[in-house]
């Protein structure tokens, strides 16, 4: 038992990390190529099992798309098609019991600020009218976010009083509703900005990412060690990260505001690439032309800087924005009431014979089985189809699923009140039959009851005589 005793140990041999095998076997590449990676923005108001089985029905897509939760905060969506993948990125923005998702594509290796960021409309207003320009609205619409797409076009008319962007904007920074713009002749106006698709946001700090009963800013429900240590972890969190060490050969040449991380869009203001292809331009000198390379770096940058496209493009080697002429891009469905009077206005003068013709056309289309759903009946022979044609002996009754014959109209008194002493002349059979009078019945009436049983058209069509003693003095 001693022996037993002293080959116990107390480490555990599983506690060792465990290696996947690198099989094709172990990796879902494939499926997730067709995949978006999401998240919650405010996990506390929403519930991840309603969304996997609410979000599918409402891009109805529910028989195309598989659904994953990934943690209490990620999901995953799993398309069976691209262009099913393409129709939900392009609608822009997505909520979920009216707070916003953050969703991207999935990356095989997610870059730093990976479903940080989301692609909303931004409405621009109140935009001085001198200044109607693609690149005055390029750079308004940069003061909120990093602008991905402007839709304007100024040869065509517009009704509306706004000029919608579509920016890539960071969902902890607030949501800024208007910005005081100093124009060049001195003055200053104001211009107002509405987010498109964005229902609830904290309504004091105006942020995506908690409710108002939540903001850490509001003072009232911290203590006073608690806001210190908040705001002490905020100063540390908004502390840029030094880029330029003492031993960088770009350390003194450029500042760290240059090359540091844009916090509009998320990316740093000179690329990667850039800075180390800088760096070896500086270290292939020699010590005499070291000086003139450095001025000729800063030269550079502040020239690319004066022009935000180019900063964008040289510097950070992102595509440049697109300028598009559809001003309701990724609105949906928007009917044009404008374009359609002006399809369907006549180009003659004289619209009479198109209308008559539309009239006789949606007059037999009630009665072509070809053409309408209720028609669609088998008659009982084709006299009965020239009846339809003719006299239209038949109707349509509510609630039914064919056609019944119409009731025939009520004879006249004359004729009922015939046919009541006739049947109360009526003898038994076996006796004799006495002949009882016939009444007079003047030629109008006799006309009239032998077309009784006739159409409507064998009415018009009977011949209407005149006596020879001429009509009559009343």
């Amino acid at each position: 038992m001693d022996r037993a005793m002293l080959s116990l140990s107390l480490k555990d041999d599983d506690d060792s990390p465990f290696s996947l095998p690198d099989l094709p076997q172990y990796y879902a590449s494939e499926r997730n190529a067709c995949s978006i990676i999401g998240r919650l923005l405010n996990p506390e108001l929403q519930r991840m099992s309603k969304l996997i089985h609410d979000l599918p029905r409402k891009w109805q897509k529910s028989s195309r798309v598989r659904e994953f939760a990934l943690t209490r905060e990620r999901f995953q969506f799993v398309f069976l098609h691209e262009h099913d993948l393409r129709e939900v990125l392009d609608k822009g923005m997505q909520t979920f019991e009216d707070w916003g998702l953050a969703m991207e594509r999935w990356i095989e290796k997610p870059p730093p600020g990976y479903l940080d960021y989301v692609s909303i409309w931004v409405r621009i207003s109140n935009i001085p009218v001198n200044h109607y320009t693609h690149r005055a609205i390029y750079d308004l619409g940069g003061l909120v976010g990093h602008v991905e797409e402007v839709a304007f076009d100024p040869e065509r008319s517009q009704s509306q009083d706004y000029v919608r962007v579509k920016i890539r904007f960071h969902v902890s920074k607030p949501l800024k509703k208007s910005r005081v713009l100093n124009l060049p002749d001195g003055e200053q106006t104001t211009i107002y900005y509405y987010y498109e698709r964005v229902q609830k946001r904290c309504y004091h700090c105006q942020r995506l990412t908690h409710a108002k009963e939540r903001c850490p800013f509001l003072e009232h429900t911290q203590s006073s060690s608690g806001r210190s240590t908040s705001l002490l972890s905020m100063q540390q969190l908004s502390q840029p990260l030094q880029v330029l060490s003492e031993q960088d050969p770009l350390f003194g040449v450029l500042k760290e505001d240059q090359v540091g991380i844009n916090p509009l869009s998320g990316r740093p203001r000179i690329a990667p690439e850039i800075l180390q292809e800088m760096r070896n331009y500086l270290l292939a000198s020699s010590s005499e032309d070291i000086l003139v390379r450095q001025q000729r770096v800063i030269a550079s940058v502040k020239e690319a800087e004066k022009n935000p496209i180019t900063q964008r493009t040289a510097l950070q080697l992102s595509p440049p924005p697109i300028f598009t002429s559809e001003i309701n891009k990724g609105k949906g469905i928007v009917f044009n009431y404008d374009q359609e009077d002006k399809l369907n206005q006549p180009t003659t003068s004289n619209s009479q014979p198109k209308l008559m013709a539309s009239a006789i056309s949606s007059g037999q289309s009630l009665f072509n089985s070809t053409s309408n759903v209720l028609c669609r009946l088998t008659l009982p022979s084709p006299q009965n189809q020239l009846d339809l044609q003719g006299s239209i002996p038949f109707i349509f009754s509510v609630g039914s699923s064919g056609l019944k014959e119409k009731a025939t109209r009520k004879p006249g008194s004359f004729k009922r009140i015939y046919n009541s002493r006739k049947k109360s002349h009526k003898e038994p059979e076996g006796t004799a039959q006495t002949v009882l009078p016939q009444p007079q019945v003047n030629k109008k009436r006799k006309a009239e009851d032998d077309l009784a049983g006739a159409s409507k058209a064998a009415k018009n069509n009977a011949s209407k005589m005149v006596p020879r003693e001429g009509p009559s003095n009343t």
